[in-house]
This record gives C-alpha cells, sequence and structure tokens, in this order.
C-alpha cells in the first residue's frame, strides 16, 4: 500500500456518530432517571429508566457494527491502545446492560422502595452503564478531536 493511498479518504459515509449517541446519551440518563425515582419516589422517573435502558441496549449493537465498519474502513483496522478500550467497553456494555433490561423485565417490582439488594444490584449495572459509556465517549472524543 503505497503512502498515497493510505492519505486517500475512502468515499464511505461515516456510519458510526449517529447510533454511537443514543447508548452514549440514554444509558447516563436511565441512571439519572433511577436517582430521580430513587429521591422522589416517583414511578414515572423508574420507569423511564427501564425503557431508556430497553433502547440504549437495542442500539448498542448497532453502534458497535458501524463503530467496526468504519474502524476497518478510516483506519484499516489498527489496533491501538484507544480502540482496543472502545472495543472492549463496547463489550462491557452489552454484558452489563442485558442482565440489567432482563431483571427489570422479568421482575417489575425491583425496585420497589426501599430497594432490596437486587435492587441494589440493578442500580448498580445502570451505574456501571453508565461509567462505561462515559469512557467509550471519552476515548471516541480523543479520535476525533485529538
Amino acid at each position: 500500500m503505497s503512502a498515497e493511498t493510505v492519505k486517500q479518504k475512502p468515499k464511505w459515509p461515516y456510519l458510526h456518530p449517529i447510533p454511537v449517541h443514543f447508548p452514549l446519551a440514554l444509558f447516563p440518563a436511565a441512571f439519572a432517571s433511577l436517582l430521580f425515582y430513587l429521591l422522589t419516589g416517583m414511578p414515572e422517573f423508574e420507569t423511564g429508566a427501564h425503557v431508556m435502558s430497553i433502547i440504549g441496549l437495542l442500539v448498542t449493537p448497532v453502534t458497535i457494527a458501524t463503530g467496526f465498519a468504519d474502524w476497518k474502513i478510516r483506519y484499516r483496522g489498527q489496533m491501538t491502545k484507544v480502540f482496543r478500550i472502545k472495543i472492549s467497553g463496547a463489550l462491557v456494555l452489552l454484558v452489563l446492560a442485558l442482565p440489567a433490561v432482563l431483571m427489570r423485565q422479568q421482575h417489575p417490582e425491583i425496585n420497589l422502595l426501599p430497594l432490596d439488594w437486587t435492587g441494589w444490584l440493578y442500580f448498580g449495572l445502570l451505574a456501571a452503564c453508565q461509567t462505561d459509556c462515559m469512557i467509550i465517549g471519552h476515548y471516541g472524543g480523543r479520535l476525533i478531536f485529538h
């Protein structure tokens, strides 16, 4: 591959920037909504957290696929520390979000106040999703705004 070929930008649309915003926004918003529920006791906040988590989980595989495609096309699949963190972070997000959504789906009473240990586990999973999204977003920003 010549130096000129590497410098040429691919004539392919960026796929990743639009879907990436969904999980990176929805999981922190779901966690914030759950916090509002714990502070106010208003069940609408708990329901909102659940709905946002479902949508975030459903969009995450699309986000991973488009990220992988853009990585292969734009960065020619070069494995750097940033990509290693982003790829592993995306997989961790799936591993955290799936049990959180399934727990809440199968046990709607999980968040009845006061929370028992399963409610706190759900809370911890959403907190971990939110933290993971912050890390993934930070390293995505490093790629764009380096």
